[in-house]
């Protein structure tokens, strides 16, 4: 895609009608969209440029109607997500725009570059985006952009006692790592952690799942997906806020070695932790990532990004995120920053009751409720709210929108990459130098 100042292609209006519609005039050489009561805003303008991107390469809006979602809907349709060793030949899509802040394009272009690169990311199967191969893009990442990265590997993990997550590792003849980039301006107000559950592939490990539901795993990793599409968006806008993306990356395989269900591990935290079910096992992985980033560093807010519950899609459907977290103020400015980018989050609440739902009998707590699935977006959070010592924390359950119905339809959608952008980028706005202790 390319963006060039000034007139050419199709010029893009709105007009009233009687029913919402949009139609391409090749003679006057513009494209008209039909709105009913107010012109369409946000994503639903969205879905109807990114459809007439697909009939026209070029298209031109003024200053007037400039939107973020037209720019995001001609990069989408220029996108080819797919592996195919002959693609459909198609000319490059252009956006003409004529008067419009330089400044304001750049900073809506890196966040939907950072979108695309996480969606990337996300739809690569699992043949090719191993551990390993996560680890190596996050090297290159840290490479382009100067980042710090630390790696832990299996043998450091179990030398920490990082056994929930090993305990997922160890079906698998792939590795375990933990990946720690970081973007440090000269003087940041705050420290942000990121934290995005990387499952490479999942079975469900001896909790194994049906092949309906294992064929899309491969996108399990997509929370990692997401705060590598956050860490480069931040680093090309260069915020003065301090980000960590955090990669938890793993397989969940089913073999002889596989985590058994009714295994009792200890956690990095010292827990005791029942393994009734394995196919919970984004938990495991969080948890110990958590608590060894708690015991280890100071932050100011950590936010959890994963593909956890399918209860999720039950609760929410495939429009919304899961929301949950101990930090009103925290979720409340997540909630915002998805309001301007598009994006819907709903929080749901994180009582004190729903631990009884994951209280064990021969263990301190347990990866799994009720076998019925009450609550299980709730428990999900409620398990990993062990690991957070009652510092500031939100989770974002992304699997009800793992998979793009919208656009680029059964391709990894890697949800709320730009939300988290926005947020870092309205946390430097108002967020005010912290001490942390």
């Amino acid at each position: 895609m390319r963006i060039v100042e000034g007139k050419g292609g199709y010029r893009l209006v709105f007009k009233k009608a009687e029913r919402e519609s949009y139609r391409i005039d090749d003679m006057k050489k513009r494209v008209v969209i039909y709105y009913k009561d107010k012109p369409p805003k946000t994503i639903k303008l969205a879905k109807i440029v990114f459809n007439i991107m697909r009939e026209i390469d070029e298209i031109y809006v003024s200053k007037s109607n400039y939107s973020k979602y037209i720019l995001y809907a001609v990069a989408l349709a220029d996108k080819d997500f797919s592996l195919k060793s002959e693609k459909e030949e198609k000319g490059e899509k252009v956006l003409y725009i004529k008067g419009i802040d330089s400044k304001r394009i750049a900073e809506d272009r890196a966040m939907i570059d950072a979108e695309i690169y996480a969606r990337e990311i996300a739809n690569t199967p699992s043949n090719i985006a191993t551990p390993e191969w996560m680890v190596e893009r996050a090297k290159e990442l840290a490479k382009e952009y100067k980042l710090d990265i630390e790696i832990l590997d299996r043998k450091r993990m179990q030398e920490l006692g990082m056994n929930m997550f090993l305990a997922v590792n160890q079906g698998s003849d792939k590795g375990a790592y933990l990946v720690i980039l970081k973007y440090t301006p000269k003087r940041p107000k705050m420290r942000v952690v990121v934290v995005g559950k990387g499952l490479c592939f999942d079975t469900g490990g001896l909790s194994l799942k049906p092949p309906k539901h294992m064929y899309t795993m491969h996108m399990d990793k997509s929370g990692a997906a997401v705060v590598m599409g956050v860490i480069k968006g931040v680093a090309e806008l260069k915020p003065n806020i301090e980000v960590w993306g955090v990669l938890a990356l793993t397989e969940n395989s089913a073999d002889a070695h596989s985590i058994q269900p009714g295994a009792v591990v200890k956690a990095y935290n010292g827990k005791t932790v029942e393994i009734p079910h394995t196919d919970a096992e984004g938990r495991l992985v969080l948890g110990d990532t958590l608590a060894y980033l708690y015991k280890n560093y100071k932050f100011d807010y950590a936010i959890t990004v994963a593909t956890l519950t399918g209860a999720a899609n039950i609760a929410l459907g495939r429009y919304v995120t899961a929301l949950l977290g101990n930090n009103i103020r925290l979720i409340q400015h997540i909630i915002r920053a998805g309001d301007t980018e598009g994006e819907k989050l709903w929080n749901l609440p994180l009582f004190p009751e729903y631990s009884e739902l994951i209280r064990s009998s021969i263990a301190d707590i347990r990866n799994i409720g009720g076998w019925e699935g009450e609550a299980g977006t709730i428990v999900g959070a409620k398990f990993i709210e062990n690991f957070v010592n009652g510092k500031n924390w939100a989770h974002l359950d992304i699997a009800s929108r793992m998979i793009d119905h919208e656009f680029h339809k059964d391709v990894a959608r890697a949800p709320n990459t730009r939300t988290l952008i926005r947020l870092v980028l309205e946390l430097d706005k108002s967020g005010k130098y912290t001490k942390r202790k």
